[in-house]
């Protein structure tokens, strides 16, 4: 067996080639303990991917570091190696991750795209959701988590599968294929049903927001908000950064559980039944930061029909009438004057999902940035105590 080491921003990064049988162990037992000796870390990975066998002296040498290394991993690990680690009780015990299953997006079909990346059509039954950004890589396993995390809290979601490695550095998300199309691109198509579709929206939503939950997995909606506010605050004045924490103190805590996302396109119709996909920013929380993400579609790009079909999968005409037939199914109003105050708010809702896009890492972000804050300094932080005022009015209503 042959290894090869680095250290790279305090990891000690191990990479294994060949079989760790008993000569091999005693070898690689004396050597490793000298290079971690010598090389100050502050964790160690072991990859796993080229190792083709480990023996009972093997895997007491791994024990070993395990119990010596502050933080210790194995990634990587093939199929048969990770029956064995299964068998003796090591995956219990050490953060032990398989080898990602490999996808060709070139026999791939694209059926979607976003901002970080894009949906492929692997087969009939299973997609993947790629996301090209590394610097968000490390969410996908927190939304494989929440995804199974709310299917076993009884919220109707698309079926998750596995990380998979998409090659070039990619990784994805697989899911099972959802034979249908979006809400929104149903209610383009069937625009006389847009009553009953909405309706059974906000039922979805309101299924949703009835989950009471502590489970860690989701973390806290406030705590991304708070973050979005940090990274914000890095290309504004300090005072636009402390106008937005103002904002930030008016947003609520919660227990319950919120998409984060929860727009026309990321809610899918299959046999009449409503799917919740991209659950990414799942959080607990209060519904209000769910009446901020439809809000952020409500009002389409105007005059932009083609941008708005890709947003939310409607036209700009057919969301208007969505954004009407919407407040009066989830405030439960026919209204006029107060169907004209919830409009208000809902545009105000808007702003905040704009203005905090300037912490985004998407390219598109990187490249809109400049024209982002200017829009944020003459619609947002002008009118930022009427927004406040519209966010402490919806919470009391929700």
């Amino acid at each position: 067996m042959n290894f090869k080491f680095n250290v790279n921003d305090g990891v000690l990064n191990v990479a294994l080639d060949g079989r760790l049988d008993t000569d091999a162990s005693v070898k690689f037992d004396a050597e490793i303990a000298q290079i971690s000796k010598s090389n100050p870390h502050e964790s160690m990975i072991i990859d796993a991917e080229k190792l083709e066998y480990v023996a009972s002296s093997g895997l007491r040498t791994i024990l070993k570091l395990a119990k010596t290394e502050k933080n210790f991993s194995i990634e990587n690990v093939s199929p048969n190696v990770y029956n064995v680690f299964e068998m003796t009780g090591f995956s219990r015990i050490i953060n032990i991750r398989k080898a990602l299953r490999k996808i060709d997006l070139d026999k791939c079909e694209k059926i979607g795209f976003g901002g970080n990346g894009a949906v492929y059509r692997i087969s009939e039954d299973e997609i993947v959701k790629v996301n090209y950004n590394p610097l968000t890589y490390a969410a996908l396993d927190k939304e494989l988590a929440k995804a199974k995390e709310a299917f076993l809290l009884g919220v109707p979601t698309a079926i998750s599968f596995d990380l998979v490695d998409c090659g070039e550095g990619r990784r994805g998300v697989v899911y099972e294929t959802i034979k249908s199309k979006s809400l929104g691109e149903t209610i383009q198509s069937n625009p006389d049903l847009m009553e009953e579709l909405t309706q059974k929206y906000v039922e979805q939503l309101n299924i949703l927001h009835s989950v009471h939950t502590d489970n860690p997995v989701f973390g806290n909606a406030k705590d991304s908000y708070r973050k979005q506010v940090e990274g914000a605050s890095k290309y504004l004045t300090e005072e636009e950064g402390k106008m937005l924490e103002q904002l930030l103190e008016a947003l609520p805590e919660g227990d319950r559980l919120t998409h984060g996302d929860a727009h026309t396109k990321n809610i899918m119709i299959q046999n009449g039944e409503m799917l919740w996909i991209d659950m990414e920013g799942m959080a607990v929380g209060h519904p209000i930061y769910d009446l901020i993400s439809i809000a952020a579609v409500l009002n389409g790009i105007r005059d932009n029909d083609q941008v708005t079909m890709g947003i939310c999968g409607m036209d700009v005409a057919t969301v208007f009438k969505f954004k009407e037939c919407f407040i009066r199914k989830f405030f439960k109003t026919e209204d006029p004057q107060m169907i004209q105050k919830y409009s208000s708010m809902i545009d105000a809702l808007r702003l905040i999902r704009a203005v905090l896009a300037i912490s985004f890492t998407s390219k598109n972000t990187e490249e809109f940035r400049p024209m982002i804050i200017q829009t944020a300094r003459q619609v947002f932080f002008p009118n930022l105590q009427n927004i406040i005022g519209g966010v402490k009015f919806l919470v009391n209503s929700l």
